[in-house]
């Protein structure tokens, strides 16, 4: 049977066609996307009937000013770089919709790095609001969390000179500088918060404290289920830190009178924690072991003999003293004011005791708020600075 060489060339033709269209039916060039840096959500005054609305302040990268001040080798400058809106409205997706009506670019979230949640939002509660953030596909797992002391809106008009963009700004603190300084908390992102909002777990969220023109990253604030509670100032977050497992670095500044060295400063260069829960009837113990190393770092004493064993080990237990005080007196809080398991014991306990955690889950803050927390710490002064 002869084929009619007209519908092979209209079938090949097809095909091809049906290959091209397939890979850009839904292009979007590149000029006409609005790259978001960062969200913030705020409590809008305005209201209509009984129903709620949110301010949702979008930053919006300028990539041409962006482009100029890095040729002039300027650091940046928010202001410049970044367009800031705001849209209050009755939820995320309708935001978005009017920002597309307002905007003449399509909103692109491959470049969000914070969203920031203001602090009167989070004490009313942020659940209703989180679900576009997990639900969405567009929104990366990674985009880091946080929450304000006052208007979210307010953190994106500080203009850095370090950067580009406030949000910029934020994420490189809460990446690099929680690292070395045991007030910065450990950075909360999406992925991570959506696994505690399935399993029902209570979150810590780096808090954001605007003075002036000036952002500081410093301090937590304390969930309980979606609504914020309460506030843990940098020293607290320390403690914190350490009672979630992580091996933190930074200083810790000791005064004390009771020692010839005056006031000073050690550095942690090193450190491991280990957490073991223990169940004792029905009630946990909470077994905490930590090994820190480090240096001093500042001394107000010149006087100081670096070779006296006697010192070094009354500086070793003051450092010791110190850790174990920050501890107990998070955990204290936590467990008897605000009833909160942010740490994720609770985790730990399934993890130890599987088969308990099943039958018990449901009641584990009744189990949580009868814990209690026994401390080992082992500190060792390796180095004591250069002295001439």
């Amino acid at each position: 049977m002869r084929v009619n060489k007209k519908y092979i060339a209209a079938a090949v033709i097809a095909i091809i066609i049906a290959f091209i269209m397939t890979g850009c039916w839904d292009m979007v060039e590149i000029e006409t996307n609005a790259f978001i840096l960062g969200i913030g959500l705020d409590l809008s005054k305005d209201v209509e009937g009984d129903e709620e609305r949110i301010m949702v302040t979008y930053q919006i990268a300028l990539p041409a000013d962006m482009l100029v001040a890095s040729g002039q080798g300027e650091g940046g400058g928010g202001g410049a770089s970044t367009l800031n809106i705001s849209i209050e409205a009755k939820n995320l997706m309708m935001a978005e919709q009017t920002l597309m009506s307002t905007l003449n670019q399509v909103p692109n979230y491959d470049h969000l790095q914070v969203v920031v949640f203001g602090e009167e939002l989070s004490t009313k509660g942020i659940g209703k609001y989180i679900d576009f953030f997990f639900r969405d596909s567009r929104i990366r797992q990674r985009t880091k969390v946080a929450v304000s002391k006052g208007k979210a809106s307010e953190v994106f008009k500080v203009q850095p000179k370090t950067v580009k963009s406030t949000s910029q700004y934020i994420s490189d603190l809460l990446d690099e500088n929680e690292k070395r300084n045991l007030m910065v908390l450990m950075p909360m992102d999406f992925g991570k918060m959506q696994r505690h909002f399935i399993r029902k777990l209570d979150v810590c969220l780096p808090s954001i404290v605007l003075k002036k023109d000036t952002l500081t990253v410093q301090g937590a604030g304390v969930f309980s289920g979606d609504k914020l509670v309460a506030w843990l100032t940098g020293s607290e977050v320390m403690g914190l830190k350490w009672l979630h497992g992580q091996p933190a670095k930074g200083i810790i500044d000791i005064s004390s009178d009771k020692i010839k060295t005056g006031d000073f400063v050690f550095n942690i260069t090193n450190n491991k924690v280990s957490i073991k829960p223990v169940l004792d009837g029905n009630r946990f113990i909470f077994k905490v072991k930590m090994d820190v190393e480090g240096d001093i770092g500042e001394i107000q004493n010149e006087k100081f003999n670096t070779y006296d064993m006697t010192l070094i080990r009354q500086v070793e237990d003051l450092v010791k003293q110190k850790i174990t005080r920050s501890c107990s007196e998070v955990f204290d809080k936590l467990v008897n004011d605000l009833r909160t398991d942010c740490i994720e014991l609770g985790r730990r306990v399934q993890n130890y005791y599987p088969d308990f955690w099943e039958k018990n889950k449901d009641r584990w803050k009744e189990y949580f708020v009868n814990s209690s927390l026994e401390m080992e710490v082992d500190v060792k002064l390796r180095r004591v600075g250069v002295i001439k």
